[in-house]
Order: C-alpha cells, then structure tokens, then sequence
C-alpha cells in the first residue's frame, strides 16, 4: 500500500524541515497520511506550526540584521518585491497573516518586513495567527482530499506565472472592490 510506504520513508522529522521554508505538499501528505491512519492529525498541524515559525522568524531575522546583504538578493526578486511593498503599506497585517499561501513570495515577504523595522513583537503574533490557518488548511486539505490536492499543489507550482497572474487579477479585484 502507498501509505505505508510513505509513512515508513516520511516522518515527523522530516514535515519540520520541510516545514522551515515551505511545506504545502508535505502538509498535504501528512493530511493524507493521516487520513490514512498512519500519522495523527494535530502532530502534523502543530509540527509544521513550529517549523514554519522557526523557519518565518529566521527569515525576518535575516531581514533585520543583514538588510545591505538581502537588498542585494531581493533586487533579484523585483517584480515580486514592489507587490510586496504595495502590500505592505498598505495591508501589513494581512501580508504577514497570508504571506505563506502566496506561493513565490514568502521569503522576499520575509525579509522585507524585517527590513522595514516592524516591531518583532507584532510580527510573532500575527505569525503564530498565519502559520496555524496555513497549517491547518493545507493538512486538512490533505486530510480530506488525499493525493488529488498533492498533485493539484504540484501542478500549480509548476505553473508559477499563471498563479501569479490570477493572484494579481484577484489583487486588483480586491483593492478596488475595497475602494468602493
């Protein structure tokens, strides 16, 4: 059986690390082997909870104390650094509690904000408040939709630019709906 498999060669361990930095699909797989029974659903939740606060604290950390090195790196990332910054002026909040679900810009997000000087205290909270809805939606989707939504993450971080232009369609659908 698949699930066996994956369980023996998928563990705890390895949903934390995977968790750090990113994480969707191993989230995924821990829904769905936990649906399966072989892994228990509020482990892989809180797991990849302390993962990925580990993994956001470095990040803004970095963005912190090494800001004339990540300036140098994040002008690589300049299309996705000014909707950052749009974002940021404008929604801080929102962009520190959603930042993991916009697939691409979760470490320039990072980084940005540790650079800008935002409190840390602000930023911890509202990052336990983001990285529990993330975690908690992808293993349920997981949980709930098995392999189906592994392959549809997969697919879609495969096609990147589409994502990215539907993100900014909805962007701009939702600011000027905000507007009115």
């Amino acid at each position: 059986m698949i699930a066996t498999f994956l369980i023996e060669h998928f563990s705890y361990a390895v949903l934390f690390i995977w968790s750090i930095l990113e994480g969707e699909i191993g989230l995924a797989l821990g829904g769905f082997l936990s649906n399966d029974g072989g892994f228990v659903f509020y482990k892989v939740v809180g797991i990849a909870i302390c993962g990925a606060l580990i993994g956001d604290i470095s990040i803004f950390l970095i963005g912190r104390y090494s800001d004339t090195k990540v300036k140098v790196w994040l002008s690589k990332y300049h299309s996705h650094l000014e909707i950052i910054k749009k974002w940021f002026k404008k929604n801080v909040i929102l962009l520190i509690l959603f930042e993991r679900f916009i697939y691409g810009t979760h470490i320039p997000s990072l980084l940005f904000i540790g650079m800008s000087g935002y409190s840390f205290v602000k930023f911890l909270l509202l990052d336990i408040i983001g990285v529990t809805l993330w975690s908690f939606v992808f293993t349920s989707l997981g949980y709930y939709f098995g392999e189906n939504v592994i392959n549809i993450i997969m697919l879609l971080q495969r096609h990147l630019s589409v994502l990215f232009l539907i993100l900014f369609v909805f962007v701009i659908l939702f600011i000027q709906n905000r507007k009115k």
